[in-house]
């Protein structure tokens, strides 16, 4: 499970939604979408804050430690120093000339002042060594934040003394989203320009052929140009120089998420209810909430804008078949709905799927997953974890 997948399975479990978590955080909803999403990952404070919001450690919330719980054991290390303390607060017992009570008295005495310190003691251990783990991290967390930041200085070292321009850019000048196009502005400027130079500007995707446009020589020795390629996310930009008979390149940036920033993010829950009768599993209700729709953001030539919902309806799935869909509406805000189930009958292995199926604001239509159960080896309901899952949603 990924750091993305662990925060939306505590706030789920917390009852949250993403736009109540970022409040708690003093993030916008946009932010957590974007760590559960694994577009972004959180700020050290964020995580150490989420790790109290949801009273697990840091080192479990980045699955690097497994739970642990206030009364877990001590370990071996721990007991033999316990055991060390309890020998020196605890003396041999001298034996007695006479047989008299208060000797056994005092003896009992000290026995219970001896274990009211060993327990002191063995709080204040416990409390030491937490604060050593804790210290730990925090120095683990340094050291890689210092090594990451030390790592990307080197490579913008090493990105300059091999760079083949003397400037560079690019600008997203509009996106058209009937058409699944975007359109960028580019610049290059080489470092060492000859006479007769060209200039190749060039656009590459996983989901698309390369897209070549030639540069246009202007002031400063600099090429220009404005290239339109495929709507899509990872496009890679790049510029070739041309002349003496050979060809060298440059990279000028990477979009990793254009196309998905401008898909809208819904965030919603599936309420059941669900009992045994005569041997079988069947559910007693089912209810299907939309809690809240983020809006997603494209550029046009006034700039900036955002996409919202047009219409849509809930739809659940049970083993991939469609089971039953609700009716097609406008849905700008909370929406809830009773989904007649009762009485459907479920087995070991089954898995129960809301979906929302859409139309934003362009015109695009699609479907997304919302919330999902399935049923446990010992007959029992629980929350679906779709992103462990292998096999594509069933509308896909």
């Amino acid at each position: 499970m990924t750091l993305g997948e662990r925060i939306q399975a505590l706030r789920k479990s917390a009852g949250m939604s993403q736009e109540e978590l970022g409040d708690r955080l003093g993030v916008a909803r946009q932010s957590v979408s974007k760590w559960e999403s694994g577009a972004t990952v959180p700020e050290l404070d964020k995580l150490i804050a989420m790790s109290k919001l949801f009273g697990v450690s840091v080192g479990s919330l980045l699955g690097l430690e497994e739970s642990e719980g206030p009364d877990h054991e001590l370990t071996q290390r721990e007991l033999k120093a316990l055991e060390a303390i309890a020998q020196r607060l605890v003396p041999p017992a001298a034996e007695p000339k006479k047989r008299k009570r208060w000797p056994f008295v005092l003896a009992a005495v000290a026995v219970a002042v001896a274990g009211w310190a060993l327990m002191s003691r063995i709080h204040n251990l416990e409390n030491q060594i937490g604060g050593l783990h804790y210290n730990i991290s925090n120095i683990d967390n340094t050291v890689s934040r210092q090594i990451s930041s030390l790592t990307g200085q080197v490579r913008e070292i090493l990105e300059e003394q091999n760079s083949v321009t003397a400037g560079k850019g690019y600008e997203i000048l509009e996106m058209n989203l009937e058409r699944g196009t975007v359109t960028f502005s580019l610049t290059a400027t080489p470092r060492e320009y000859r006479e007769g130079m060209r200039a190749v500007f060039s656009a590459v995707g996983a989901e698309f052929e390369p897209v070549e446009i030639p540069g246009t020589l202007g002031a400063g020795q600099t090429f220009t140009a404005e290239l339109t390629c495929p709507l899509t996310d990872n496009i890679i930009l790049s510029v070739g120089f041309v002349g003496d008979g050979a060809v060298v390149t440059q990279q000028l940036g990477e979009e990793s998420y254009l196309l998905s920033g401008t898909k809208l993010n819904f965030n919603g829950n599936l309420g059941w209810s669900v009992g045994s009768r005569e041997g079988k599993i069947v559910a007693d209700r089912m209810d299907a909430y939309l809690d809240s729709v983020g809006p997603g953001q494209y550029k046009t030539a006034e700039g900036w804008q955002d996409l919202g919902l047009k219409k849509g309806c809930l739809r659940l799935w049970v083993n991939g078949e469609l089971f039953w869909s609700g009716e097609e509406k406008s849905l700008e805000k909370r929406e809830e709905t009773a989904i007649p189930a009762e009485g459907l009958e479920l087995k070991r292995g089954d898995r129960v799927i809301l979906s929302l199926l859409y139309t934003d604001s362009a015109g695009r239509e699609g479907e997304a997953y919302l919330d999902g159960l399935c049923i446990n080896g010992e007959g029992r309901p629980e929350m679906l974890a779709p992103y462990e899952e292998e096999t594509a949603f069933p509308w896909e």
